[in-house]
């Protein structure tokens, strides 16, 4: 039976999400499904901590109206917005992209560096490393400093940038493994990863696979703690769909 998997992009921009999903494609196995939702309500792009909020609101709300339907669920956006939250509320696997590569340079190396495409990005990205309690071999957060034209335009007008920011990571931080963070960048590592003398890893790439291992290993939902589905409670103002699953009607 093919996995099926909920692949959310936390922002408004198809065009990303369409970026994001081919990459998700190609990283996936034959018999897995990738399925994207893009959110109904928020920013253009997500690049600080109040966009970051509103964010996370979406993703539950995208989470809700599929409720039932996937066998494990993506945040799409590097810095996981609304992760925690979608953990402890949805009964399937729900990981973040920006979670899947921390883990995964973890197993490939002492010490890793997470490459931004702009400055408040950068700050968000260590700051959600820091969170998942993974800053610990963090060798540093590079940023650029350059505008672009359209973010869906981000991988294109600055990828050769991100390239010398790898080898300056590598050489100056002692990265042992460079993550490029951001959905907008989804691919870029898969294009370069030749250039690159260390493990160069993509998110979304690193959600895929740690998704389809998840759907693999089957483990249960917890039942207690707080990682347990929260019990029922009156909402106003949510989405029906939302409102319906947090009081579970559903």
């Amino acid at each position: 039976m093919a996995r099926k998997i909920l692949l959310i992009n936390p922002n408004i921009t198809q065009a990303v999400t369409d970026l994001m999903t081919t990459e998700a494609r190609l990283s996936a196995r034959e018999d897995t499904e990738i399925h994207p939702e893009t959110a109904r309500f928020g920013a253009e792009y997500i690049e600080n901590r109040a966009e970051a909020a509103i964010a996370g609101h979406a993703v539950l709300d995208v989470l809700a109206r599929n409720a039932g339907q996937y066998d494990a669920a993506i945040v799409a956006a590097f810095g996981d917005p609304g992760l925690s939250g979608a953990k402890e509320m949805m009964e399937i696997p729900v990981v973040g992209i920006a979670e899947s590569a921390f883990l995964t340079a973890h197993a490939l190396g002492r010490r890793y560096s997470i490459l931004a495409v702009t400055k408040r990005l950068g700050t968000w990205f260590g700051e959600c490393a820091e969170e998942h309690g993974l800053a610990g071999r963090l060798a540093a957060v590079r940023a650029l400093d350059v505008p672009v034209s359209h973010i869906s335009n981000a991988r294109a007008e600055t990828g050769r940038l991100l390239v010398d920011l790898c080898h300056r990571t590598i050489e100056e931080d002692g990265a042992e493994v460079v993550i490029m963070g951001g959905g907008p960048i989804a691919g870029l590592a898969r294009e370069v990863a030749h250039e690159i003398p260390v493990p160069v890893l993509d998110g979304v790439s690193c959600a895929v696979r740690m998704a389809e291992m998840l759907i693999d290993l089957g483990p249960a939902k917890a039942r207690i703690g707080s990682q347990a589905r929260p019990p029922a409670k009156p909402t106003r103002g949510l989405s029906e769909e939302l409102a319906r699953y947090m009081e579970r009607r559903d």
